[in-house]
């Protein structure tokens, strides 16, 4: 049975570049408002859909809810353990589009929301070896997706570097 708060439409290559433009809007702001934290944008490793909407993207069953975009910064070894650049996520606005408009989003929304994260992943020689080996601790530390539902459980699709 279909969710009637989701939409089906298939995402597709275009809509991964809109959300690659939305990601450097996001970087903007962010660092545009952290001045302090400027050095990290250089260590920007991935741009990546997440959750339910790599999920659709892969599969073209799931729906879309909302979007989650998921930013990945190469830990340098000199800086102190963090898992994330900021605590929560980053809503924007998809606006107006063939996905429409999930009805539990805030009045104000045109259209889908996306939810961009900026977590902290280790620095390795080959970046895609830091996202592999977070993307297994996340799994590992929560065992069970049904009682701990978690990004690495889900399909990742990278948008920058490579799609």
């Amino acid at each position: 049975m279909r969710d009637s708060a989701r939409s089906y439409e298939l995402l597709e290559e275009s809509d991964l570049v809109r959300l690659d433009r939305l990601a450097d809007a996001e970087l903007d702001d962010f660092f545009g408002r952290n001045a302090h934290l400027s050095h990290w944008r250089e260590r920007l490793r991935f741009i990546a859909l997440a959750q339910g909407g790599a999920d659709h993207y892969l599969r073209h069953e799931r729906g879309i809810w909302d979007l989650d975009l998921i930013l990945c910064f190469a830990q340098h070894p000199d800086d102190k353990p963090r898992h994330y650049l900021r605590r929560s996520p980053s809503r924007w606005d998809w606006g107006r589009s063939k996905f429409g408009r999930n009805p539990y989003d805030p009045p104000g929304y045109a259209g889908r929301a996306v939810d961009i994260m900026l977590w902290v992943i280790p620095a390795r020689h080959d970046p895609y070896e830091g996202l592999q080996e977070w993307l297994e601790k996340r799994r590992a530390s929560k065992p069970n997706p049904a009682r701990q539902p978690d990004l690495a459980h889900e399909p990742v699709v990278l948008i920058r570097p490579d799609r």
